[in-house]
């Protein structure tokens, strides 16, 4: 694209003046509108209005509502029914889904997921991490009448979950530090040095058994994937575990198969 395609009321171009440098930064105001709308109602849990989201983002409804309009149009957001509230849609997430590299992983991980399943009765999820939260990007129900699942899609803070956890304690050195500084950004107040010590156990351990921060009653198993190209886990395996009647199988069987389970993922995804 060259400088004449770009329209003037649409981007502003600047140079660093200490640098030197001759990297041009141009802006997109509506792009980065409708940017502002889609992070804005990914971190809320209830449908929003359009008040509620001029509010959230700095802007006016008269502002913001072609961008709405449009969005909910191309189908990233949707209109709650009986009123006009709006929330997004997983078309985010199903277009970072369509990345080789995710789908390769969840073709990978499904069989071996399943057998999981299978063998022990409990279900199990497959994490990635997005930002400073985990993503779920694939699933497998308890073969059981009662269990513990959360859907594709499924988002939480890193340090509020077992997979965020493994991630964390066994991603790269490099990865966590770009991490730690989103988080801090986030945060001014997050003890960092208290996460990594907990980190530091989760490493020598092998792998997380700790309670849900999500849900009470229900213990988060978690063993990284590991890639040998990225140097680092570049997901968790995690089976929410509650304990039943109908299937009273122990926190240690549950992660002694969880972990050949991830060790079969690793290799098979280090080999493809």
């Amino acid at each position: 694209m060259s400088e004449s395609d770009i329209d003037p009321t649409d981007a502003s171009e600047s140079a660093n003046p200490e640098s030197g440098d001759k990297e041009r930064r141009y802006s997109a105001p509506a792009l980065e509108k409708g940017l502002d709308i889609l992070e804005f109602l990914s971190e809320r849990r209830d449908p929003q209005s359009l008040q509620q989201i001029g509010e959230g983002v700095g802007r006016t409804k008269g502002e913001i509502f072609r961008m709405v309009s449009v969005l909910a149009e191309r189908g990233y957001i949707e209109r709650t029914e009986g009123d006009d509230r709006f929330r997004v849609t997983d078309r985010l997430f199903r277009l970072g889904m369509n990345r080789p590299v995710n789908r390769s992983l969840v073709e990978i991980a499904l069989p071996t997921m399943n057998a999981f399943a299978e063998s022990t009765g409990y279900a199990c999820h497959l994490a990635v991490q997005s930002g400073t939260q985990i993503a779920v990007i694939a699933r497998v129900e308890s073969t059981s009448h009662i269990g513990f699942t959360v859907r594709i899609g499924y988002r939480q803070p890193l340090v509020l979950t077992g997979s965020g956890h493994c991630l964390l304690a066994f991603m790269s050195a490099r990865r966590r530090h770009r991490v730690y500084e989103d988080l801090r950004r986030e945060d001014p107040w997050i003890d960092l040095d208290a996460l990594t010590q907990t980190l530091d156990g989760v490493r020598a351990a092998g792998h997380v058994r700790r309670p849900s921060g999500i849900s009470e009653a229900v213990v988060d198993l978690s063993h990284p994937i590991l890639e040998s190209h990225e140097g680092g886990a570049v997901a968790a395996l995690t089976c929410p575990y509650l304990r039943t009647r109908q299937n009273p199988k122990e926190p240690e069987e549950l992660l002694a198969a969880l972990g050949e389970a991830a060790r079969r993922i690793s290799d098979t995804l280090s080999l493809d």
